[in-house]
């Protein structure tokens, strides 16, 4: 595996870095290091603390299409190297730790990053890490544009801004899977094996290693992600779900969901009932719900209120919203926001 535990990232770091055959710079010089990175990431402040180390600075990196994976050695004997990142903007960053541990604040989170752990760096996060010394880790840098068009594809429509937790999650199950192919393809990069950069090939592997990552990192879309995808259902009934998904926050009306199918009330009724169990203005209310869930459980990280949320969400009667909130989930509103953010 890749760095599933501590004992397969030490074998994997070793005396050298993943990717050994495919330096990028290797260095003493700090100020070439800064400006180095800066280029293969973005623009950010790095400084060294501690008495000043010296460095054996090593970035080894390949690239398939879109995804570049980098392995990073700052080489310091003691010591911290602090790096600040501002907003990436186009970038996510997938982050594992393969000798040593990472302190990372990410926006308002802070957390440690150990070996046989991944974890997510959002496009619109600030981010500060500390390495101690000998810390070795290796980043998968994925485009914002190519993941978001993958849950786009799964899902059927656009669903908006993607966002993970910035938690760290441990090697296992997708995670893992994400991970062995990563090393996997990453020896075969070094050995020089040419069939995951074959033009036939390459796209397939990046789309399942970020089907494999929307998998393994909970994100504000994993609930439907994660869901059996729906039966077929004539296009009248996915028009109206469509319209449902881009506008629940907004007033909507059984007559305008009738406009957008193109077909008869009773049609539309009979559409939604034979092949979603439902009836049109319950799926609205439903899809209201779920994703007022959604924005509960990040509701303590962001400072919003259950009132904030339902109003948000498209409910203007918070009685109703409460009561039709517990029938769905089983608990009041506020206690879902209570429970995630103790």
């Amino acid at each position: 595996m890749l760095i599933t535990d501590v004992e397969t990232a030490r074998r994997w770091a070793g005396d050298g870095l993943p990717l050994a055959e495919r330096a990028r710079l290797v260095t003493n010089d700090i100020d070439e290091v800064h400006q180095h990175m800066s280029a293969m990431f973005c623009p950010h402040d790095l400084r060294i603390e501690g008495g000043v180390p010296p460095l054996a600075f090593r970035h080894h990196q390949a690239a398939l299409r879109s995804l570049t994976f980098n392995a990073t050695d700052y080489g310091n004997p003691y010591g911290r190297v602090v790096v600040n990142i501002p907003p990436m903007d186009a970038l996510y960053l997938v982050q594992f730790s393969l000798l040593g541990v990472a302190q990372i604040v990410q926006d308002k989170n802070t957390f440690e990053l150990h070996p046989g752990e991944m974890c997510v760096i959002s496009p619109d996060a600030k981010v500060r890490q500390v390495f101690g010394e000998g810390y070795k880790h290796f980043t998968v840098k994925i485009p914002k544009s190519g993941l978001e068009a993958v849950l786009a594809q799964e899902l059927g429509f656009r669903p908006g801004d993607l966002r993970f937790s910035p938690r760290p999650v441990r090697l296992q199950g997708a995670a893992a899977a994400f991970a062995q192919l990563v090393r996997t393809v990453c020896d075969g990069l070094d050995t020089g094996a040419t069939g995951y950069t074959h033009a036939r090939a390459c796209g397939s592997v990046e789309e399942t290693l970020e089907r494999l990552l929307l998998a393994a990192v909970p994100h504000n879309h994993s609930d439907l992600f994660d869901a059996p995808p729906s039966g077929p259902a004539p296009y009248y009934v996915r028009r109206v779900e469509e319209f449902v998904r881009e506008h629940a926050r907004d007033p909507i009306t059984l007559g305008e969901m009738i406009d957008v199918s193109g077909v008869s009330a009773r049609s539309l009724h009979a559409g939604f009932r034979r092949f979603r169990d439902t009836t049109p203005m319950a799926y609205l209310k439903n899809h209201r719900l779920d994703l007022a869930q959604r924005q509960l459980k990040a509701g303590a990280d962001l400072g919003l209120s259950v009132t904030d949320v339902a109003l948000a969400c498209g409910f203007t009667h918070l009685s109703k919203f409460a009561r039709d909130y517990h029938d769905r989930f089983g608990e009041r509103p506020s206690c879902t926001l209570k429970r995630l953010s103790s």
